[in-house]
């Protein structure tokens, strides 16, 4: 089997095992530490994420390298894991030493972390999505990144970008349903308290929520662990 075959043949399995990671923070764990093994010896591998309004940061790194070049980014507000993310391109630095792009970042980089060379992919499902955010790839050797590595790499990343975003969807059907399942049960005290109507309980449930300026969950949670209506203000 030649070479092509055999990394064609562990992205089937790597992307197979990420789809059974039971949420993000274990997918984007698995994604680093699964490039840092296939794509190179030498490679580090880390994953930003795009959370609300746009702050970016990095859950999972497979060194403390990859981490601190991209926590210099966030600081600096230049990189090209940001540009991956938000110009929806791939980034490489073949000599960080002598790329003039991002001069802040490339001159802190070398200095604490020793890296040389990088690869920044956007994780996107399609086009008309936003970014998820991006799988950064560091080396400590110059050209680290050719044509051969950085096509395994996309492919790479189009896997993760997959899963990342099926975990995701996961995490929040199942936060709304937890949400859901708690209101409902908070529902039922008022309706056996007060003999009221599903509707009814409801609607006192929102008052709650909107004059003490607590989301509606929280006030549902709370009532449900301590059995106690709150006080409207």
């Amino acid at each position: 089997m030649g070479e092509r075959a055999r990394f064609d043949e562990r992205l089937a399995t790597i992307a197979r095992e990420l789809l059974h990671e039971p949420d993000v923070q274990h997918t984007v764990q698995r994604v680093v530490e699964a490039a840092a093994t296939h794509l190179g010896s030498e490679v580090f591998a880390s994953v930003s994420l795009v959370k609300k309004r746009r702050r970016v940061e990095t859950p999972a790194s497979s060194d403390d390298r990859a981490l601190r070049a991209d926590q210099l980014q966030y600081d600096l507000a230049e990189g090209p894991c940001l540009d991956a993310i938000w110009e929806q391109e791939t980034f490489q630095i073949d000599d960080m030493t002598t790329d003039e792009r991002y001069p802040r970042w490339t001159r802190a980089v070398v200095e604490q972390t020793g890296l040389r060379s990088s690869l920044s992919l956007q994780l996107f499902t399609n086009r008309e999505q936003n970014s998820l955010g991006a799988l950064n790839l560091y080396s400590t050797r110059p050209g680290m990144f050719d044509s051969d590595v950085r096509g395994d790499a996309m492919a790479f990343a189009a896997q993760a970008a997959i899963a990342v975003s099926s975990a995701a969807t996961e995490e929040h059907l199942r936060s709304a349903m937890s949400t859901r399942t708690v209101i409902g049960q908070a529902q039922g005290i008022l309706i056996e308290r007060f003999k009221i109507t599903p509707n009814q309980a409801f609607t006192v449930l929102s008052r709650l929520s909107t004059d003490s300026n607590v989301k509606l969950h929280e006030v549902a949670r709370r009532l449900v662990e301590t059995g106690e209506v709150p006080q409207q203000q």
